[in-house]
């Protein structure tokens, strides 16, 4: 007879947050079916999508600052604050990453019925995740 007993698993700090942004990086680069009607800025000379476009993981300062340009260009858009998260959890910066993401919300809610429902699934997870992460620190 085998017994099985629920254990917890106990990873080292950075293994959770190693597991955790090869995951949102997976989410972020996996969905990028997102629509164009989202590019509100059609004359721009950026896109709405290029946050992550070359991303470096061995550069991610670089990364950001090339994101806070696509954020500037695309204030209406909530993709390239969502995509900036992305930059914010890998470096660790998550109260700035759960900025973007309420602010990303906000703008969803300006769109109304046109929002791209594929977005609005993005930006929820991650508050979710935003909330899971204020419950831990309140805790620790």
């Amino acid at each position: 007879m085998i017994v099985s007993n629920a254990t917890s698993i106990k990873l080292p700090r950075f293994s959770t947050k190693l597991i955790l942004s090869g995951v949102l990086l997976l989410l972020s680069l996996g969905c990028n079916s997102r629509s164009s009607q989202n590019n509100h800025s059609a004359d721009s000379s950026i896109s709405s999508q290029a946050c992550l476009e070359d991303l470096n993981l061995q550069q991610l300062d670089q990364a950001l600052v090339h994101c806070n340009n696509v954020v500037k260009q695309h204030q209406n858009n909530p993709e390239p604050l969502n995509d900036r998260y992305l930059i914010y959890t890998l470096l660790g910066q998550n109260n700035l990453a759960c900025q973007d993401i309420y602010k990303g919300l906000e703008l969803l809610k300006q769109q109304g019925e046109s929002a791209d429902p594929m977005m609005r699934h993005e930006l929820t997870v991650r508050k979710d995740s935003c909330m899971q992460h204020l419950n831990i620190t309140d805790k620790g």
